[in-house]
């Protein structure tokens, strides 16, 4: 008890202080808060933040920086199209060109005539380009009769002519059977295209068609030992042999 006797007078003391300061008007205001309360009271607590001052005066302008100019960006999309132009003045007529050519109905069958006799001479100069490549030649009628110079069987002999765009000699008449006679010399005997491998003991043509013309040895054909290929011989004569076992001369005939 004695303890709070000090403490109630310090209390009663620090009021009668405090109220004789306020009712102490005549003293400026920076007198009144000089006090040093803080010394004998407890510790102030914060109060809220105050409001922000105004904004000073604009500054001056500074120096324009030293920075590195920035990349250029992708082109933007394109704008609408603008209006069209003024006609612009007419040039100058030109020069008169030449006159063109008047392709009349008569005019073309001249040249579709022309075309298709250029085709002719095309097709016959190959023909005998190709024959100058065999060695002799006969011509009887309209056939050219040229001989290879070669020995062969009649498989491995027919291959040549068509080669050359021709086939077998085949005489149709006594004229072109006397041309063959003459072209196998030194040769024993040649080819013609002529068998009887489609219908046996009936010879025909390489063509299909019938034979018209004969010159048979006496007694042949026979067909011995499955003769199916007729030779003609240097005597002029026909025989008939064996297509794969028998060598001959191949003669090939060109049409004019």
């Amino acid at each position: 008890m004695a303890l709070l006797q000090p403490f109630n007078a310090l209390v009663l003391w620090l009021s009668l202080l405090m109220v004789t300061s306020s009712v102490n008007t005549d003293k400026p205001e920076e007198k009144i808060y000089s006090y040093p309360v803080s010394q004998c009271s407890a510790p102030a607590v914060n109060g809220l933040p105050g409001r922000d001052g105004r904004d000073g005066p604009k500054g001056e302008r500074g120096e324009p920086g030293e920075g590195l100019r920035a990349l250029q960006g992708f082109p933007g999309k394109a704008g609408p199209p603008g209006i069209k132009g003024a006609l612009g003045p007419q040039g100058e007529k030109g020069k008169k060109g030449e006159r063109g050519i008047v392709v009349t109905d008569d005019l073309q069958r001249q040249v579709t005539a022309l075309e298709t006799k250029v085709q002719v001479l095309e097709a016959e100069l190959n023909r005998y380009r190709k024959a100058l490549i065999l060695e002799n030649m006969k011509s009887i009628g309209k056939k050219k009769i040229v001989s290879t110079g070669k020995d062969h069987t009649f498989d491995n002999g027919k291959p040549l002519c068509a080669k050359a765009g021709s086939a077998l000699a085949s005489p149709r008449n006594e004229a072109e059977n006397t041309a063959l006679e003459d072209l196998i010399r030194p040769s024993k005997q040649a080819y013609m295209g002529i068998s009887d491998e489609q219908t046996e003991g009936r010879f025909m043509y390489r063509n299909g068609g019938a034979v018209t013309y004969r010159n048979w040895n006496a007694g042949e054909p026979k067909n011995l030992k499955n003769e199916d290929c007729a030779v003609v011989q240097d005597s002029g004569k026909w025989n008939d042999v064996n297509c794969s076992n028998s060598r001959a001369l191949i003669i090939c005939e060109f049409l004019s």
